[in-house]
């Protein structure tokens, strides 16, 4: 697929703000088995390093570029084992907790019980949650609930609630097994701040109740399954530092820096896709008869989708463009993008649609119906393929008025 120079552009912004590598080449230094981070300082002569989620190997590279570690074990997506580590690597499923998961969990439970350390390196990214489980519920029915809930349309923060409340590693009970003080890197992919959603929190102190995650299935509709729940740790064995690397925050802001007549409305997106795309189209239209001049938006987040029944090719960003399709009049582009360029159950990261793509509304509300978006889009030769870029910050939202 042909992608014009200026899309190129804006893509390869994004991804070079969002690289993970570079945020923690920015954010700490190591020197002689100290790492300072933020104004703290911590030792080590013996560290022991877990990294998992989608940012996981190139977390793990800028550590075991920098210093000598032995023990450890890295958990990343099926798949995208491209860069070569001296730890063991272990591929795991994403977005569905298999076998895999209970594996890679057993096994960091394992090291934290096996190894001598004395500081647990525990970095973590988006993607963690289906990654790495340890639960006393058997595998099929955590399965039936994890598909309940993430096509339930349920923000990630009340999905994230649920899960720690159902397993043995997240929600802080990671912390519960270490021998050694916790320094957390948290590459985030959570709208709005909270570290403790990121990858459920493994080694976070957790603020939300049982009474919470029952109220949250009971919504929708998984009474039946409510006697699994169990509180999570309110006080930490060990010392746990926290220190966020990244966040879709810190790419927007870069982006403002970068792009002429930008603002920055929102990092915090949620709620239902395609009405988003709906809203996007209405401040387009608005801010195109009220403004003189080009005026650049910047948003990002996490919207949501709600699946039931079959579906065809689609995600969040599909379905985003085609709702700004419907209703955009002004002239006005908006560009989609996953950053960890994978969008839904596509190949693509995102897409990019502007005033003059004209797409039968028949179609259009077809493809919303089926969930097939880029079923659509791909026809036209507007969606983005980046392949998987190894990083996770969530969804990037330009949205270009006037141009």
């Amino acid at each position: 697929m042909f992608l014009d120079s200026k899309v190129k552009e804006i893509v390869k912004r994004i991804l070079d703000y969002s690289d993970s590598y570079k945020a923690l080449s920015s954010k700490v230094r190591i020197s002689n088995g100290k790492i300072n981070v933020e104004g703290y300082s911590f030792i080590t002569q013996k560290p022991l390093l877990v990294s998992v989620g989608k940012s996981a190997l190139k977390m793990a590279k800028f550590f075991l570029d920098k210093m000598k570690i032995e023990n450890g074990i890295v958990i990343t997506p099926k798949g995208h084992t491209n860069v070569k580590l001296p730890l063991e690597v272990l591929e795991s499923s994403h977005p569905d907790i298999t076998e895999s998961s209970y594996e890679a969990g057993k096994k960091v439970i394992n090291l934290l019980f096996k190894e001598d350390y004395d500081l647990l390196i525990f970095l973590i990214s988006g993607g963690a949650s289906a990654l790495m489980e340890y639960s006393d519920i058997s595998l099929n029915y955590l399965k039936e609930i994890n598909n309940a809930l993430v096509t339930s349309g349920l923000s990630i923060e009340e999905i994230n609630i649920v899960r720690k409340h159902l397993s043995l590693i997240k929600g802080g009970w990671l912390a519960q097994y270490s021998k050694s003080p916790i320094l957390t890197l948290v590459v985030s992919d959570v709208p709005g701040g909270d570290l403790s959603s990121v990858g459920s929190g493994p080694t976070i102190l957790d603020f939300s109740t049982k009474e919470e995650a029952e109220r949250i299935m009971k919504d929708i509709g998984l009474e039946k399954y409510m006697g699994f729940l169990k509180e999570t740790p309110k006080t930490l064995k060990v010392k746990s530092y926290t220190f966020k690397i990244l966040d879709i925050e810190t790419v927007l802001t870069r982006l403002k820096s970068d792009i002429e007549n930008s603002e920055m409305l929102s990092s915090e997106v949620r709620g239902d896709a395609y009405s988003f795309g709906v809203q996007l189209a209405g401040i387009a239209n608005t801010q195109f008869r009220v403004s003189n001049g080009r005026k650049v938006l910047l948003l990002g987040g996490e919207p949501d989708v709600k699946i039931t029944g079959k579906h065809g090719k689609g995600g969040r960003n599909g379905e985003i463009c085609l709702g700004f399709l419907k209703y955009i009049k002004a002239n006005a582009r908006l560009y989609a993008i996953a950053t960890d360029g994978i969008d839904g159950n596509s190949e693509y990261a995102g897409c990019y649609v502007d005033n003059e793509l004209k797409i039968n509304s028949v179609d259009i509300h077809n493809a919303l119906i089926n969930h097939s978006s880029y079923e659509l889009l791909e026809k036209y030769g507007v969606t983005i393929k980046t392949g998987f870029t190894g990083d996770n910050v969530n969804n990037v939202y330009i949205l270009d008025i006037g141009d």
